[in-house]
């Protein structure tokens, strides 16, 4: 399963029925689904309290009255612990496809029965539940709401052990709070609300029907708490950024090529320009690849430059420094490179994926670490590049295939980079993902440590993962076969567990078995993506057209009402693209059009063009 530590977010943690809310924003015109996971104090319903008396019900009821719909469905059951909510969890609440879910468990799992002398289930068994049911709710693009459970009143019927049930209780909600905030989940914490009501001198039975069950009044406290969360959850806070897009061709294949190469993964950087002039124009340097025929197989690195923001190009112009080398009758390339400007060396540093070759283009692993990352370094004082280089990774077998390809990395303030990369012991084991800090001394890239390693077993794993730096957070998207998936840290090194991408009405992004990248212009946090469901069925795995869309950074979706297309399809596919920042309002992506040889391409005009889409933030005047 996925790993996660301890950071530092944004968390809603209740203590009391009243919350300040931001300022009154368009609640969503449809209703949302929730689903109210839980025990008997969720299924509510019992002698004395009515569904309509549910907080379920007075949550749903309270937020329509504030002019915000949902859905409500209540999987409350009785005498239920969390080892049992997870083995319906799929057929109870992920077949539902809600938005939200709150899951509030602990009175079972912590209660002592009469005879015996511990708890029912263990406080590390309740953590591990509790965490698994986060994790596998996230996978599906759900985000949990965690709830402590209410306060027991103190003249409740003592449990087996002769104690009051609270005192059981209380280590259990300590880790409901723990595992919100260890997964950057919301939390609204019942248990400090009635505690504070008890030491405040309220008799908590009138709050109850027997001591631990709520009452109807019991309920209303509950939903006091909830209400708020829900209403500041569904109302927009995102102010759409207006942004323009520039689209112009660089590069095509050239004329009458006959054996099916053309040119793939062009991704660049800017150079600034004179630091005693800041009106001086960045030059923008451009890596790329010859695709070879063969799945997968690329020849040396390219390089091409512009000094006047894209009106001209010089190049592409095949490095020797960065073309192949040899070891006997293997082809040694680097690809999926992305280029970076280093400002306090005042060096760009390009960083892709080693690759051994077979004579007749297929990938090798025919050694230990024979997919490992390389980089090189370009100095624009001398115009000079050095060769490639490996970057050495720790012992052990997790890092036997270590790339960072295809992938937007960071430098940070004190100069070390983060690279995310995806690791692993093979190509026949599913990859993960980790972010590699390291240090860089103007010529030399030396790893320093790496973070979480965030792991899911579902074909080929997370890879190709890209990095951004939002907002004083660090963002990470990360490719799957099936879905593509994103995550959020504090520090760059300590990440969620994973969410899978969906749109902002819940329902999945549909961009599957390619990578992502990240844009940011006029102070909002894009997504570059393909996906289904864009008449797009002739093209091979969805990979056209190319779209951006703005993206909540709070709640982790793609608003899908920003959706554009950056590139349109022409049946060829657009799915290895690059994002080059240009300054905080402009920003470039660079693609070129691949598997141009399919009938579908052919039909629709593609000719391998390679595109420069300039997205601009609309400024106000």
């Amino acid at each position: 399963m996925l790993k996660s530590v301890l950071f530092q977010l944004p968390l809603i943690l209740l203590a009391s029925g009243s919350m300040s809310l931001a300022p009154a924003a368009p609640a969503e015109s449809k209703p949302v689904d929730v689903v109210f996971l839980g025990d008997s104090i969720t299924k509510a319903v019992r002698s004395g309290v009515t569904t309509q008396q549910s907080f379920a019900h007075l949550v749903q009821t309270g937020l329509l009255e504030r002019g915000v719909k949902v859905n409500v469905a209540n999987v409350g059951i009785g005498g239920e612990r969390t080892d049992m909510a997870l083995k319906r969890l799929t057929r109870d609440v992920i077949s539902r496809k809600p938005r939200f879910v709150t899951i509030m468990y602990g009175t079972n799992d912590s209660y002592v029965d009469r005879g015996k002398k511990k708890s029912r289930i263990t406080a590390n068994a309740y953590r591990d539940n509790l965490q698994l049911l986060v994790e596998r709710l996230l996978l599906e693009g759900i985000e949990p709401i965690l709830m402590t459970e209410p306060r027991w009143a103190k003249d409740s019927r003592p449990n087996g052990i002769g104690e009051n049930p609270n005192i059981a209780l209380e280590p259990y909600v300590e880790i409901c709070r723990e595992v919100a905030q260890e997964n950057n989940a919301l939390l609204v914490d019942h248990y400090a609300h009635w505690t504070k009501a008890f030491d405040g001198g309220k008799n908590l039975r009138e709050w109850t029907t027997d001591g631990c069950h709520p009452n109807p009044r019991g309920h209303r406290e509950i939903a006091a708490l909830m209400v708020p969360v829900f209403q500041q959850l569904l109302q927009s806070r995102n102010v759409p950024v207006p942004f323009t897009i520039e689209r112009s061709v660089a590069l095509r294949r050239e004329p009458g090529t006959k054996d099916g190469s053309y040119w793939m993964h062009p991704r660049a950087a800017a150079i600034p320009g004179s630091a005693n002039d800041s009106r001086a124009k960045p030059s923008v340097l451009m890596v790329l690849s010859k695709f070879l025929g063969n799945s997968d197989y690329y020849s040396g690195i390219y390089a091409m430059r512009t000094d006047d923001l894209g009106k001209s190009w010089q190049g592409p112009v095949l490095r020797k420094e960065l073309d192949w080398e040899s070891d006997g009758d293997v082809n040694i390339a680097v690809a999926d490179v992305s280029p970076g400007w280093h400002k306090p060396s005042g060096k760009l540093i390009a960083i892709g994926a080693q690759v051994r070759y077979s004579p007749k283009g297929k990938q090798l692993e025919d050694q230990p670490r024979a997919h490992q990352t390389a980089y090189t370094v370009f100095d624009p004082k001398q115009g000079t590049w050095t060769r490639w280089r490996r970057l050495e990774m720790p012992a052990g077998d997790q890092f036997n295939f270590a790339r960072c390809a295809c992938a937007q990395w960071l430098v940070e303030e004190d100069g070390t980079l983060l690279l995310p990369c995806y690791i692993g012991v093979g190509t026949r084991k599913p990859f993960s993902t980790t972010v590699v800090r390291c240090r860089f001394d103007g010529d030399r890239l030396t790893y320093v440590e790496h973070g979480d390693v965030l792991a899911l077993n579902v074909k080929r794993g997370l890879y190709e993962p890209s990095l951004v730096r939002h907002g004083g957070r660090y963002y990470l998207t990360m490719r799957n076969d099936l879905r593509a998936y994103v995550s959020v840290s504090d520090d760059g090194l300590h990440f969620r567990p994973v969410k899978a991408w969906t749109f902002d009405n819940g329902k999945d992004l549909g961009s599957y078995n390619t990578q992502a990248h990240w844009v940011q212009v006029g102070g909002g946090l894009f997504l570059v993506y393909t996906r289904r469901g864009a008449n797009n069925e002739h093209v091979m795995r969805n990979r056209a057209p190319l779209f951006i869309a703005q993206v909540d950074p709070a709640r982790l979706h793609v608003i899908r009402s920003t959706e554009k297309i950056l590139v349109p399809e022409r049946g060829a596919t657009l799915g290895n693209s690059g994002v080059t920042v240009l300054n905080a309002d402009e920003s470039w992506v660079t693609v070129s059009e691949a598997n141009i040889d399919r009938p579908a391409a052919v039909e629709r005009g593609a000719d391998g063009s390679l595109f420069i889409v300039k997205v601009k933030a609309v400024k106000e005047r």
